[in-house]
């Protein structure tokens, strides 16, 4: 009995030996505590005390994850070796983040790109609206429309594939058949959105001319436990109901094993002018993804899966069924009938799916530096439906399968020096399959595309200054092989290839003083919608004919930007002016004629090319007009205004679709209160959108544009706690407050009809 005594005591004191205390310390650059600090490590959350403190015992030795967050400040995740020095000081790094939360820059590390961001809570506030209109409150971006359903980002007067959009680093495809089609994006997946502003080709490749915008989810929450968040969302206009989930976890006992799945299911009805109705424009989505991946020290291998799948329809009034109507639409500008509302989804229609699959791992190599390679998978399936006789309007009259392949290798060195080296290559194949047996000839033929890239980038870093050097070659293959309404065979082999360049720098002038500025030359092989084009845009409700003969875009843009943030004083400025000329500049614009299809009659929009010079610069002060309390609460007021031009170099004539100039400012309170409220915050706002004078009516469709607009809106909302570990927030927000009748001059449906009437919503977030 001794000894059966002695071995439990024995096990009981080597067990109390062998468990470790972790002390941390959470502070500021500044060496400041840092007070409720969230602390993510082995499956558990820990709140810092007052003094920035979080002790966690019965600790085993080990290498652990461990991930602290706050408010204001850039994440820190590192690997923590058990036993720790005590206390183990985290130091976190500020961001800057201006009056409406969406741009922020590092102090730490000074970007030598322009860039802008829309951050979590920002999202979450965006919940059930569609990728281009999240992005579009940021300054400088905008969108064009085609319809109240089809909406598309446009950055400095740029769009469609002169705008690279990286969905979680993978460049979104499926944006070749034409400007009538939305990304096949739901950002609900993004923990975070930036754009990129400057021509960032060497960095992303070619398409870049406009910039990038950069959709990331967060990272997968290696050992942590179970959360998650579900945000249902209304809006009044089209009553439209909208819900994301997203649940994550690292596998319970496999710390170094995380997962997430991720969700949205969005259904809304027609939408509405201040006047009438829009008729057969609901739409109905439904999304998912699921990402896993594992995470060692030398290591990270991650798989990530999503399908995007979106049917909408197409706008009645722009399918009009003879000349006469369709000048007299022209003429009176709204459509001449209306129907009650309805969640009915009725040819003219569109229906996509997206497929994305990638593969992802780097590894730190022994002699230094890191090394990643990626693999991806796109599968692109659009059906446009038509009204046709008889049955026939149950078949897609376009039936389209784009297969994508994309693999990219790069390393890049790591550690302490001022440079830093980056160099790399990808390999792209893609595939485009027009389905037989629509009896209707396809917009665009057939296409094999193949392109091959290799790049080297050089980074200085110091306490004051950055700068960083670019350059890339790429090559791309095109053989387009169809036959066109005539029974006559098209298409042929294009070779493209061009040497792209960066070189860029940022300057911290003091602590609240940094200019930075860069010049990068990018470039654009034409699409196949622009060479080969030969039908019906059923989205646009244009016949679109190509021009074979069409030479790649190259484009040179400089752009410069100033942020301003004296300390302690709540002002904040941000100025980004830039200048960019594009050789070969490819569009399209209506010849004046139109073309008679048993559907009706459609205007005939031709492409063509010339020099641009494109210009402008966007604008965003805010300053704290009061402040009162513990310093949480606040009254501020913010203004963000753009304004960009584009003409032709040799004639100076205007392009056609460029937004007009616009202005937005807000007055802004926020409240701490005592109690379950985490926060309350509440707003107004009002836009201003100008008259588009600078235009040419003979690329217009009717000679003249929209008048000038004004948009007032609100918002208010608030954060409840439930637990430790538990939120709700609630907000309600209306848009055109006024219900304004008013049209957008880069709404390709202008001719047509009004842009939406009023549109209160309400969205919840539990977070848990």
């Amino acid at each position: 009995m001794r000894k059966i005594l002695g071995f439990f005591f024995f096990v009981s004191v080597f067990s109390l030996y062998g468990q470790q205390t972790l002390t941390l310390r959470i502070e500021d650059a500044y060496k400041q505590p840092l007070a409720s600090a969230v602390v993510h490590f082995i499956g558990k959350h820990y709140i810092s005390d007052a003094q920035g403190r979080v002790v966690i015992s019965k600790l085993s030795q080990g290498k652990f994850p461990i991930k602290v967050s706050y408010l204001g400040f850039t994440d820190y995740e590192s690997i923590i070796v058990i036993p720790a020095p005590q206390p183990y000081v985290i130091t976190m790094q500020e961001e800057i983040t201006q009056l409406t939360g969406t741009v922020f820059v590092k102090r730490i590390a000074k970007p030598v790109e322009v860039t802008s961001s829309i951050d979590k809570v920002k999202l979450q506030q965006k919940s059930g609206e569609e990728l281009a209109k999240v992005v579009s409150s940021v300054a400088g971006v905008s969108m064009i429309q085609t319809g109240a359903t089809i909406a598309k980002p446009v950055i400095h007067g740029l769009h469609s594939n002169r705008i690279l959009i990286l969905n979680n680093e993978v460049r979104q495809e499926g944006q070749q058949w034409g400007t009538d089609h939305a990304p096949e994006i739901d950002p609900s997946i993004a923990d975070k959105i930036t754009v990129v502003k400057g021509a960032e080709a060497v960095r992303y490749g070619s398409d870049a001319l406009g910039g990038v915008i950069v959709i990331a989810p967060n990272r997968l929450p290696y050992g942590d436990g179970l959360h998650g968040e579900l945000s249902p969302s209304f809006a009044s206009n089209g009553r439209k109901l909208a819900t994301t989930f997203k649940l994550e976890s690292a596998i319970p006992g496999w710390h170094d094993w995380a997962w997430r799945v991720q969700g949205t299911l969005k259904r809304s009805g027609d939408i509405r002018t201040a006047d009438y109705v829009l008729n057969n424009t609901a739409a109905q989505e439904a999304n998912f993804s699921v990402a896993t991946g594992v995470q060692k020290e030398q290591g990270t291998a991650e798989l990530f899966y999503s399908r995007y799948q979106n049917e909408s329809s197409v706008f009645y009034g722009s399918h009009i069924g003879n000349l006469d109507d369709l000048l007299r639409r022209f003429e009176v500008g709204r459509p001449l009938t209306t129907f009650p509302f309805s969640y009915s989804i009725e040819a003219p229609k569109q229906k996509v799916i997206h497929h994305l699959l990638k593969a992802k791992g780097f590894y730190f190599l022994p002699f230094g530096g890191k090394i990643t390679t990626q693999y991806a998978f796109q599968k692109d399936i659009r059906q446009e439906f038509s009204v046709r006789r008889l049955d026939r309007t149950r078949i897609p009259a376009l039936n389209m399968e784009l297969t994508s392949h994309l693999w990219e290798l790069f390393w890049e060195s790591i550690g302490n020096s001022h440079w830093k080296t980056q160099l790399g290559g990808n390999f792209s194949y893609q595939q485009n399959y027009n389905q037989p047996g629509t009896g209707v000839v396809p917009v665009i033929p057939n296409f094999t595309s193949v392109g091959y890239g290799a790049f080297i980038i050089e980074k200085y870093h110091s306490d004051k200054w950055d700068a960083e050097a670019g350059l890339r070659y790429d090559y791309k293959y095109l053989n387009a092989d169809g036959y066109n309404m005539y029974g006559e065979r098209y298409g042929g082999e294009h070779n493209f290839h061009n040497l792209t360049y960066s070189l860029g720098g940022s300057y911290q002038a003091s602590p609240s003083l940094g200019i930075s500025s860069n010049i990068g030359i990018a470039w654009r092989a034409p699409q196949v919608n622009e060479l080969y084009s030969s039908g019906l845009h059923h989205g646009a409700g244009t016949f679109n004919l190509g021009e074979a003969s069409l030479k790649p875009e190259t484009g040179a843009k400089w752009i410069t930007s100033l942020k301003y943030e004296p300390k302690q004083s709540g002002f904040f400025l941000n100025m980004d002016i830039y200048a960019q000329v594009i050789r070969n500049y490819i569009y399209d614009y209506p010849t004046g004629e139109t073309r008679t299809l048993s559907s009706g009659v459609y205007p005939i929009f031709q492409y063509t090319q010339a020099d641009a010079f494109f210009r402008g610069a966007d604008l965003e002060i805010s300053q704290r007009i009061l402040r009162w309390g513990a310093n949480s609460n606040t009254l501020s007021y913010g203004i963000r205004g753009a304004v960009v031009f584009a003409n032709e170099l040799k004639t100076n004539r205007y392009f056609p679709f460029i937004p007009a100039p616009r202005l937005s400012h807000s007055l802004e309170w926020k409240v701490t209160p005592k109690g379950l409220f985490k926060h309350i915050e509440a707003s107004v706002g009002h836009t201003f959108v100008a008259k588009q004078t600078r235009f040419e009516p003979s690329q217009e469709l009717v000679p003249t544009t929209p008048e000038a607009y004004h948009l007032f809106e609100a918002s208010l909302g608030g954060t409840l706690s439930i637990t430790e570990h538990q939120s709700l927030s609630v907000r309600v927000s209306a848009e055109n407050l006024l219900n304004q009748l008013y049209k957008e001059y880069t709404n390709r449906f202008r001719y047509y009809a009004h842009d939406l009437g009023r549109n209160i919503s309400l969205r919840l977030s539990y977070n848990f």
